[in-house]
């Protein structure tokens, strides 16, 4: 019986040995089946969410039977790309920025983590998913000691947006990190622990906020200082209240680093002096990879802001109706008619011609008897051609008699040749739209007409309705501005039209991939937006902007341009009549003393 036990041995040995110790891995590894599950459940959701392209694994010494790759065709269609992380650090350009880095490792001395230090992962926000195995022959628990140094060195390494997978007894537990003061440890299993652990902690974060009136200003005021410990700063406007009503959200305090000066077109976020860092920045930006933290807050697009209705000048009534051919055939016929008026009589006064040239185009008819004792030529003249300037002369009076009591109105500029039709500048105090221009992100055929001036003379000339310019504006502030012409029938200025604005950029918040705040921004954005609180605000913080800008009061319709013209309007020709009866005394006058005299 001995010997039959050694036989036995003997042969197990001789079986192991052939197969170079190689003992099958579902003996030696703990089953991942449920963490792996876990794992494509959160690829499958950030897929959804962010639009991955592709995933980066670093598996290690941890061997899987199937591999994580077949499993992967299996579950999800996320193209796996392995990376042999025992050799070490690649420093290797990655095939795009939309990916997911999965890293399975034993402990925190696996070379997986090691192989992630890699520099070209650094510093990114790519989306990290770490998954824990015991290693083998063991059942060796992921503590919390373990789990904070491994977020510890994740924070050394800038590596902020993550996921920790690791089984604790029969639960699969998801936790993730945040930095604020300390390394902050989240578990993802209750969703309401986090905004929790913020309001009752009280803490206080830094906005940054550069002027880009009336979407978003800064003011000298205490209005806010329950929110900014007594500070004498307060934001204003529809995206200054949203982020004011944020922090009050999170039964937290702030304080504003306001930065002078006015933001651009570029939408650009101005860097603080000495680096200071911010959670946030109450400025919209054109930065798409902010989207894992902010949504799109607004579309924007940088357009040609026109009067709408431009009043003609009277004495440009005529120039504007009239063909520029009508004159010369007006001066021809006024020529022809004064010489057949000269020609057709016995010679006499140069006047008498004149005068009969005036009568003849104001359509004043000649009594019977006058008409019978013209010439041939003068009385066919006269006759026919009396209806037809009495029908021009009575259409004519018409006309302008509406036009002066209406009021004519400039052609309506909607696209680049009406633009320089008008002949008029483009006012703006931005100097980085000339460069727009130029780049033709606007029409780059007119940069010429751009004019930039100081910001209290863009303001006083848009606050005063002045239309003899266009202007430039973003359309995120033009829908609040729209507000200071609410009370006019019809609205002074109006965006031209496609051709006069850029492409729609989607603007958004930037907050930073450090501050904890990214992980909350998105859920109370989306109460914001469906509530219609946006809306709410756009007035309260126009309203603001008004007051401290002391426009009190908005203008409105005071005149309608359908009214009778005044006594006044017609002053000049009454002083041209009264004028022609003083001459005409006068000459009379003249005319007596020198008949008295020759006699």
């Amino acid at each position: 019986m001995g010997s039959r036990f050694y036989m036995r041995n003997f042969i197990l040995f001789g079986l192991l040995a052939s197969s170079h110790m190689q003992i099958p891995v579902g003996e030696m590894e703990a089953n991942l089946d449920r963490e792996i599950s876990v794992l494509f459940e959160i690829l499958q959701k950030v897929q959804t969410t962010y639009g991955l392209d592709r995933a980066i694994t670093f598996t290690g010494n941890v061997d899987l039977n199937p591999s994580l790759e077949q499993r992967a065709m299996d579950s999800i269609s996320l193209p796996l790309y392995s990376v042999r992380s025992e050799l070490g650090v690649f420093n290797q350009r990655y095939p795009s920025d939309n990916y997911v880095v999965i890293v399975i490792f034993t402990g925190l001395d696996d070379p997986s983590l090691a192989a992630v230090k890699d520099m070209a992962l650094q510093n990114t926000e790519v989306f990290f998913v770490f998954l824990y195995s015991s290693p083998r022959n063991e059942k060796k628990r992921f503590g919390m000691d373990s789990i904070r140094a491994l977020f510890a060195w994740c924070w050394e390494l800038t590596i902020i947006t993550t996921v920790l997978i690791v089984r604790n007894g029969s639960n699969i537990e998801q936790w993730s990190y945040f930095f604020l003061r300390n390394i902050n440890i989240v578990s993802l299993d209750v969703g309401e622990q986090f905004l929790s652990v913020m309001r009752r902690n009280s803490y206080k974060f830094s906005v940054q906020v550069v002027n880009d009136p009336p979407s978003v200003f800064w003011y000298n005021s205490s209005d806010q200082a329950a929110l900014t410990g007594g500070g004498n700063i307060s934001l204003s406007g529809c995206i200054g209240l949203m982020i004011v009503e944020f922090i009050r959200y999170l039964n937290a305090t702030f304080y504003i680093l306001p930065v002078s000066g006015q933001q651009t077109s570029q939408y650009e976020v101005v860097q603080l002096p000495g680096n200071q860092s911010v959670d946030l920045v109450a400025n919209m930006v054109d930065n798409d990879s902010l989207k894992s933290f902010s949504p799109m807050v607004a579309d924007s697009q940088i357009c040609v802001v026109v009067p709408n209705h431009r009043l003609l000048a009277p004495y440009r009534y005529i120039d504007k109706n009239v063909n520029s051919l009508t004159y010369p055939i007006i001066s021809l016929s006024i020529l022809g008619v004064f010489l057949i008026k000269y020609f057709a009589h016995r010679r006499r006064s140069l006047l008498d011609p004149i005068f009969s040239s005036f009568r003849f185009h104001l359509a004043i008819p000649l009594p019977g008897g006058q008409l019978d004792r013209l010439p041939l030529a003068d009385k066919l003249v006269e006759v026919f051609s009396f209806f037809f300037l009495g029908l021009l002369v009575g259409a004519t009076v018409s006309v302008m008699s509406t036009a002066f009591t209406t009021g004519m109105w400039e052609p309506q500029i909607t696209n680049v040749e009406t633009m320089r039709a008008s002949g008029l500048k483009i006012l703006t105090a931005d100097p980085t739209i000339l460069q727009v221009f130029k780049d033709n992100v606007l029409p780059s055929s007119l940069a010429d007409l751009v004019t930039i001036v100081d910001m209290g003379t863009k303001f006083r000339y848009m606050t005063g309705l002045n239309h003899n310019y266009a202007y430039v504006v973003k359309t995120h502030n033009w829908k609040a501005l729209r507000l200071y012409q609410q009370h006019i029938k019809t609205e002074p200025f109006q965006i031209a039209g496609q051709e006069l604005c850029s492409r729609v950029r989607a603007i958004r918040i930037p907050i930073s991939p450090k501050s904890p705040l990214r992980f909350l921004y998105l859920s109370y954005f989306r109460t914001v937006f469906e509530s219609g609180l946006l809306q709410k605000w756009d007035q309260m913080g126009f309203k603001k902007y008004r007051e401290i800008n002391n426009l009190f009061k908005l203008p409105s319709d005071v005149q309608n341009h359908f009214r009778p013209l005044s006594v006044d309007y017609f002053l000049v020709f009454i002083w041209l009549y009264i004028g022609g009866m003083f001459v005409s005394t006068l000459v009379f006058a003249t005319e007596l003393l020198i008949n008295k005299y020759r006699h």
